[in-house]
């Protein structure tokens, strides 16, 4: 049973009403828009605390538009499901707002619509969040938060920001006790989503162009052999999670944690703002920067609306300058367009420029639906590696299972 907050938000002129960017409307070829419909319906998945920032943005583009916007608010994952029901049924969204990486499937399946972006349009974005929304060549959606890990470091603990592995190892060994629970920097290293940079930064890799899968080679064996040294060392616990992780952050236990900007106001507020810092990711012994995936929120158009002239004009009045910024300012969501991740509003904030500084050096995660099939293998390697098992053999175990389960589903 699908759990939704359904909104209606109506027309409302207000004399205070901020200034906004115009998104100049593309014409048909008679050179006239189409007639606007009365209402566009939206499903969003934000927290409780981001629905304020949406609803700005909708009661300012029915202000200028002249549109009602209805919105529903569920989870990412109950909106690539639900879509496939209500959208045929005629009681979906125009438009929905998932991750990147579910574009693949979304696609396979007929339940995005493709679009496009003139040359002006593309630039505007960055690289990886345009190529994060293409499947089989075809752009599946506009990005609009690009969401990464970086270090978030406590300042009581850390005076100098570590921007090698050699330093933040040498913070780990200094600051770590673990009879008091005190660590000098932790990650869950069980986790592909955050092990990635170290999995990837020597060779590895998950999917080659051709598709060859690269998460036991050299490569991968030499990152990981990295990660089981944390937990060997001692320096890090191999019952380690995130819950764990970020409960002894906040208790000011931890020097430094990879972590994600979702963690920054209850850091805040655990160890106080003034002693929190982010910083990317750190050099690795072989020179080359750590690369962490990265998720780019996006909006997707529905291939069952009747009225996508009008829900691509939204999802463009959405992503514009103006309101990309209002919704970092009220959640600290970065936006996925090159130069606001340049603003010096972004660069200044040392809550949030370490993660702004990593999306440069990040990657897409990769939205085929094969790579649906990698995370559960690859998670269990990752333990077994924490507690210091074979790791050439536990990796070949896991892509193994990755192959036989990609073969299941006909890939």
């Amino acid at each position: 049973m699908k759990k939704i907050l359904v909104g209606m938000l109506v027309l409302v002129l207000a004399a205070c009403a901020p200034d906004r960017e115009e998104e100049a409307v593309t014409e048909t070829p008679d050179g006239e828009a189409p007639e606007k419909p009365d209402t566009l319906h939206v499903w969003i998945h934000e927290e409780d605390d981001h629905i304020a920032a949406m609803e700005e943005i909708f009661s300012a583009y029915t202000e200028e538009a002249g549109i009602e916007i209805e919105y529903a608010q569920m989870s990412a994952i109950d909106q690539s499901e639900n879509i496939a029901l209500d959208g045929p049924a005629g009681t979906g969204p125009d438009i929905y707002h998932i991750a990147h990486n579910g574009i693949g499937s979304q696609a396979a399946q007929n339940l995005a619509a493709p679009i496009e972006l003139d040359a002006e349009q593309e630039a505007r974005f960055t690289e990886e969040s345009i190529e994060g929304l293409t499947y089989e060549g075809q752009l599946y959606g506009i990005p609009f938060v690009s969401e990464t890990t970086a270090l978030l470091v406590n300042e009581n603990i850390v005076n100098e920001l570590p921007t090698t592995v050699d330093e933040l190892e040498n913070i780990a060994e200094s600051e770590t006790n673990v009879s008091n629970d005190e660590y000098g920097f932790l990650a869950d290293t069980t986790e592909m989503y955050f092990a990635y940079p170290f999995l990837t930064g020597f060779g590895g890799y998950i999917f080659s162009d051709d598709g060859d899968i690269g998460l036991n080679n050299e490569g991968t064996v030499r990152g990981a052999e990295l990660l089981q040294s944390w937990h060997s060392n001692n320096w890090i616990p191999t019952s380690i999670d995130g819950e764990i992780q970020d409960g002894l952050f906040i208790e000011g236990n931890v020097g430094v944690s990879l972590t994600g900007p979702w963690n920054i106001p209850s850091y805040a507020r655990g160890i106080g703002e003034e002693n929190l810092r982010s910083a990317p990711l750190p050099e690795l012994p072989n020179g080359e920067i750590a690369s962490s995936f990265v998720t780019f929120k996006s909006w997707v158009l529905s291939p069952f609306s009747d009225e996508d002239y009008w829900a691509q004009d939204l999802m463009h009045f959405i992503t514009n300058d103006t309101n990309n910024m209002e919704y970092y300012r009220e959640t600290n969501e970065l936006p996925a367009v090159t130069h606001l991740l340049e603003d010096t509003e972004i660069t200044d904030d040392p809550l949030i420029q370490g993660f702004a500084e990593q999306i440069q050096h990040g990657t897409a995660m990769p939205n085929t639906p094969e790579a649906d099939q990698v995370w559960y293998p690859i998670n269990d390697a990752l333990q077994f590696i924490a507690e210091g098992q074979d790791i050439q053999e536990v990796l070949d175990e896991a892509v193994e299972r990755i192959e036989e389960n990609i073969e299941m589903m006909g890939g």
